[in-house]
């Protein structure tokens, strides 16, 4: 009697971000989206579910049309299925519904006009799920999407029930969720390709095991092009899959074929992405905590409660990086300016441009620490505000708001002039949290903090939670030469005061009149008094120190964090040079920098900010900006009064 057939889908994302290096586009090209479609074109019984994301397509079809015209003929013959998704790849969670709408529509209507693809199913960002994306996905045309097999296992499904599609919904609108096997994602292409359809095997008869992952592991990740194609990995995996085919065990199939089948059931799953990614997401304290605990269950659990020790949804990055969180808000503010302007398809676009979704956090990967990336979202952010202005027809104005624009529970004060605008948080003492410049089209305060992460603590008798090959690269607590690291306790921009010695990292008082505002702090002894004011070019920012008592004799330090923005480029090799008019942070091929002009009396230093980030490639320094200290020595006489000013001017 013959064996029962077991369903095999493989499904594999490729994706590039907004604002990527032109070199690891072509890299990746060359080493990975090429030799993968040319591959399994000559395997043509083998089929595939593919998905690649709006902003890689694009810059295929620009400058690498061999990929997109082979692409496009695998799909007319039916060898790819080809998922939608949101046009830039924005993680489909973080932005409002809206934006949801019209970047799936977006993508659908670019896959039917340019591969003849009808989208049946979507691609879910870093497989964030959040219930109430069942009602986005149905009212967008979507059938199914792809979760991890874990989401399912954490409520309760058992793995034995794993089969196929479940059907899950919000508000009566329906989606189907197809469970991605997590061992199948850390055997491929890594283990031997008889071992991977061993795994296969163990399924039940007539049950379905889908593989989901990055398609970078095919090529682009380290080692993994010697793996795949010059050791013949993925040839074999493609014979072996064609041979079982054969022996009549095993039918590969599209997840389009596979949704036609009746659900397994019904299915309610919360907020949740891959494993990895929630631990990531965990505050570090918390985060080293269970990475200890899920080290021992893997070694032992009686109880098999591992399945549902899980870390934080994807928002954790929002409370964990507050960079992070600043550029979400201003991105929501944005969204809501576009839409209250009519949705401008040029502003809309820049928007979708700006919700790209690596930069808003920070894993194994770069993330967030990969300044050029980062800048890039604000560029778009930028240029889809001045769009909407130009369209509302409030282009170049000028005005003060106060409110609570980042939605931290404070308020700041926002001070608009014809070259951009700056943000003062006078909960942060005073500082600039934002300084956009439209000309520049940058935040040019936009560094990124230095986080302590797990990665930088010694190891406790476990390796980090990632268990896959290319998710676990040499990590070390120190950086090159055995320099101590160096962490930030909280967002620093600009202004940011350092009055005796001590930093003024406290709420000031403020008062906000027609031309700007005036912040104060104070103590038994001394009152320091900060006012800021818009000029036609910038801020000039005016200081005084009074002594409450008796003489007094110090120091005042004003630190000004800034990172040129330099598009396509590393944000490496700034530095602080004095001008005429001041000192700029330069690098070479920047588009906006910012220049800091302080009055004569001011000594003014730089210092280089790194922040050891995680990559697949270890902990490597990343450059995150310059630190501009401003140092003015200070001597004040009993009932007297110091001043000092300084302005700050954005610049191309």
């Amino acid at each position: 009697m013959p064996e029962a057939q077991r369903r095999l889908a493989l499904v594999v994302h490729f994706h590039q971000p907004v604002g990527n290096l032109e070199s690891v586009m072509r890299h990746a090209t060359r080493r990975c989206y090429l030799p993968f479609l040319e591959t399994i074109s000559e395997h043509p019984q083998v089929p595939w579910t593919l998905h690649y994301s709006g902003c890689l397509l694009r810059w295929l079809e620009a400058n690498a049309p061999e990929v997109t015209l082979l692409l496009r003929r695998l799909i007319i013959t039916g060898q790819v299925e080809m998922l939608t998704g949101g046009m830039e790849e924005p993680i489909l969670a973080s932005i409002p519904e809206r934006d949801r709408a019209a970047q799936i529509e977006r993508m659908s209507n670019h896959l039917r006009s340019t591969y003849q693809a009808s989208p049946q199913g979507l691609w879910l960002t870093e497989r964030v799920w959040e219930p109430e994306l069942a009602r986005t996905l149905a009212q967008s045309g979507v059938v199914y999407t792809v979760i991890d097999d874990s989401s399912l296992l954490a409520v309760g499904v058992p793995h034995e029930q794993l089969t196929g599609a479940f059907l899950t919904d919000f508000e009566g609108e329906t989606v189907q969720l197809f469970p991605a096997s997590r061992q199948l994602r850390y055997l491929i292409p890594y283990g031997h390709p008889d071992s991977v359809l061993a795994e296969i095997r163990k399924g039940p008869p007539g049950g379905l095991m889908v593989y989901a992952d990055d398609g970078e592991k095919f090529g682009e990740w380290p080692h993994t092009h010697r793996q795949v194609y010059q050791r013949g990995w993925l040839e074999r995996f493609l014979s072996a899959v064609e041979g079982a085919q054969d022996e009549g065990w095993l039918r590969a199939v599209q997840l389009g074929q596979a949704a036609a089948v009746a659900p397994e059931g019904r299915v309610h799953v919360p907020s949740c992405s891959y494993d990895e990614m929630m631990v990531w997401a965990l505050p570090t304290p918390a985060r080293r905590r269970l990475e200890t605990a899920l080290a021992r269950l893997r070694r032992a659990d009686p109880m098999g409660v591992l399945p549902y020790l899980r870390g934080a949804p994807w928002q954790g990055f929002l409370a964990k990086y507050p960079e992070v969180a600043r550029l979400q808000q201003a991105m929501l503010r944005v969204s809501q300016k576009v839409a209250l302007a009519g949705s401008p398809p040029p502003a809309v676009e820049e928007l979708h441009l700006a919700q790209c979704n690596c930069a808003y956090w920070h894993g194994t990967f770069g993330g967030a620490y990969l300044t050029f990336l980062r800048l890039a979202l604000w560029q778009h952010l930028v240029r889809a505000e001045r769009a909407a202005n130009q369209a509302l027809g409030t282009a170049g104005g000028v005005g003060i708001e106060v409110g609570d624009f980042d939605a931290d529970g404070f308020d700041e004060v926002r001070l608009q002039g014809p070259w951009g605008y700056a943000t003062v948080a006078p909960q942060l003492g005073g500082q600039l949290v934002e300084l956009i410049s439209w000309e520049g089209e940058a935040n040019l305060v936009a560094v990124m903090g230095r986080h302590q992460e797990s990665y930088h603590l010694p190891e406790e008798g476990h390796g980090p939670v990632d268990q896959e090959l290319e998710l676990a690269p040499s990590e070390a607590p120190t950086v090159s030469g055995g320099q101590s690291l160096e962490f930030d306790q909280l967002e620093i921009g600009a202004l940011r005061d350092c009055l005796d010695g001590q930093w003024l990292d406290q709420p000031y008082q403020y008062r906000v009149d027609a031309d700007g505002v005036d912040l104060w702090w104070e103590d038994e002894r001394l009152i320091l008094r900060k006012s800021v004011r818009v000029q036609t070019d910038g801020l000039r920012v005016t200081y005084s120190v009074g002594s409450k008592t008796s003489r007094w004799q110090g120091g005042l330090v004003v630190e000004v964090r800034s990172c040129p923005w330099a598009p396509g480029r590393k944000a490496d090799g700034a530095a602080l040079r004095q001008t005429s008019s001041g000192w700029v942070v330069q690098q070479p091929g920047a588009r906006a920098v910012l220049e800091v002009s302080p009055d004569d009396a001011a000594v003014v230093d730089g210092l280089t900010l790194l922040a050891q980030g995680s990559t697949l490639k270890g902990v490597e320094a990343m450059y995150q900006g310059v630190s501009v200290q401003v140092t003015w020595p200070i001597t004040v006489s009993e009932d007297g009064a110091w001043t000092g000013e300084l302005t700050l001017r954005p610049r191309r």
